[in-house]
């Protein structure tokens, strides 16, 4: 199966499930949830949260970081919600105690779900007990 390829000015709606062996807005990767601390990461984070503070050891200073929420439920890419924003957690694999937030698309302005642009690979999320930027570099698909 070939690469399914979204561009052009378009705005999906309604209930749909997407096929393609990669599912792409403007020719990069769209980015899809997964399991919160579960699976391959989204990205990682560049320090970890420093809860509690130093000198003691931070509670969770894993780096990832996981998609597990989406602002769209209708319109899926192999089974999984394409992301239109939503929330990401940074941690361990097992806990990603760290709650975030999937910034929206610079990548991608075109290519919508009920007018909010898809996230695609390259988009930033931001981890909300730090302030730390977090770049997706792996779309989940």
């Amino acid at each position: 199966m070939a690469d399914l390829l979204l561009s052009g000015m378009l705005n999906l709606k309604g209930i749909l499930k997407l096929t393609g062996d990669l599912v792409k807005a403007n020719n990069l990767e769209v980015l899809v949830t997964g399991q919160r601390g579960a699976g391959p990461t989204h990205g990682n984070a560049p320090a970890p949260v420093p809860i509690p503070p130093p000198p003691a050891a931070p509670s969770d200073p894993g780096l990832g970081v996981w998609i597990f929420q989406s602002f769209n439920s209708t319109v899926t890419a192999g089974g999984k919600n394409v992301v239109v924003q939503g929330m990401c957690a940074q941690g361990n694999p097992g806990t990603a105690t760290w709650p975030g937030m999937v910034q929206p698309s610079t990548g991608n302005q075109t290519v919508t779900i009920n007018n909010i642009p898809i996230n695609v690979k390259g988009d930033m999320g931001l981890i909300l007990p730090t302030g730390a930027p977090v770049p997706f570099t792996e779309h989940g698909q």
